[in-house]
């Protein structure tokens, strides 16, 4: 078991993109390892070959044609690429959040801001007139 081992995964259990631990290999199952979220702890099997799918995927350059354009009254899908027109930017949402209004926030990886969070299912009339 080789320590210090690490790779970016979406983890199950916190829902979000983040460094995992290499913690050893499954022996019934040689295509599967066991990784260890950094941020919650969790212990998760991942896949070589979702592995290997999803680092190619991430390689991918987003076009604006593919992405749907934001508007804080939708709603979004974790792994959806959207267009911010204000910023002239592109992004992938990378996980969603709850803040302490109780809205719905997107995290999202732009491709020259970085990540910022995006509010969603905002309605036009608190968006007219925020507290």
């Amino acid at each position: 078991m080789a320590k210090g081992k690490y790779i970016f995964h979406r983890c199950s259990h916190c829902e979000r993109v983040t460094k995992m631990e290499l913690i050893g290999a499954a022996e019934a199952q040689p295509e599967k390892t066991w990784y260890r979220c950094t941020r919650c702890r969790h212990a998760s099997m991942v896949n070589a070959e979702d592995l290997k799918r999803t680092q190619e995927e991430s390689k991918k350059k987003i076009t604006r044609e593919e992405c749907s354009e934001y508007h804080p009254e939708n709603t979004y899908e974790v792994g959806q690429s959207i267009f911010h027109s204000d910023w002239d930017d592109i992004g992938k949402i990378v996980s969603k959040e709850k803040t302490s209004r109780g809205e719905s926030a997107l995290v999202v990886a732009f491709e020259k801001l970085g990540e910022r969070k995006l509010l969603e299912n905002v309605h036009q009339d608190v968006i007219d007139n925020p507290e």
